[in-house]
């Protein structure tokens, strides 16, 4: 262990590439004004409110200044819950077994010499801390916001260069929710966690344009490359030259 490194984030592919990523309502000021924060369907029928950063697996589909804006659970990376139990404080943290393909600095260590964790480990799993203590709260104001159909779907698949490219099973608030008692209810309950996600979930659906914009961008096909011109004849020096002395 004392001879393995953590890098920067964004030197690990799984940061870069990843399309969809849960996050937390404390996430919301910063992804809001760069991407989708909306809910994804689970395969078990529950919703997870997720950041959607392109629209396919490809850091090249994400918009260009937006590559940079990670949530929280990507700043910890390569740190982790364990993806077979439910996010607790109590769920244990996991290395995930990558290759850092392009690290920028020597990296930290994830220990010291005295076997210590240090101090890039411990700020990694402090970030872990804080989503564990805000899960249960963005979790809890997803499940009431389905359990009182309060979310429809919200198709993202377009048809670009002949190919189908999106993100099924993608949900919003529906607009007319806002006219229902239960967002305020849920507001005074939970708080200021609960209004981030209400009232920048809906700031946030304008980036979907951002992102198809990129996707574009990414599956145009590449121009031919241009001819070159023919090289340029002195007609001048040429009749000169025709001219008998």
């Amino acid at each position: 262990m004392l001879r393995r490194r953590i890098y920067a984030p964004l030197a690990y592919p799984p940061v870069r590439n990843i399309a969809v990523i849960p996050i937390v309502h404390s996430d919301c000021p910063v992804l809001s004004s760069r991407f989708p924060l909306v809910w994804l369907r689970r395969q078990n029928g529950t919703f997870a409110f997720v950041a959607v950063r392109a629209l396919r697996d490809d850091q090249r589909c994400q918009p260009p200044g937006a590559r940079a804006v990670l949530p929280l659970i990507l700043h910890a990376y390569p740190f982790m819950f364990d993806p077979e139990q439910p996010i607790r404080s109590a769920t244990r943290r996991m290395l995930d077994d990558v290759f850092a393909d392009q690290p920028t600095d020597v990296g930290a260590a994830i220990t010291t010499l005295n076997g210590k964790l240090g101090r890039a480990t411990t700020m990694r799993l402090r970030l872990l801390d804080q989503i564990a203590s805000e899960y249960d709260v963005t979790q809890a104001v997803t499940d009431a916001l389905a359990e009182h159909d309060l979310l429809e779907a919200w198709p993202l698949t377009f048809t670009i260069e002949g190919q189908a490219v999106g993100i099924p099973d993608l949900f919003v608030i529906r607009p007319s929710a806002f006219d229902h008692a239960v967002p305020g209810r849920l507001t005074e309950q939970f708080g200021m966690g609960c209004a981030q996600m209400l009232a920048l979930h809906r700031i946030s659906l304008f980036c979907a344009g951002p992102l198809l914009a990129a996707a574009k961008l990414f599956l145009k096909p590449s121009a031919p490359p241009t001819p070159e011109p023919a090289p340029h004849q002195d007609k001048t020096a040429n009749a000169a030259e025709m001219v008998p002395s």
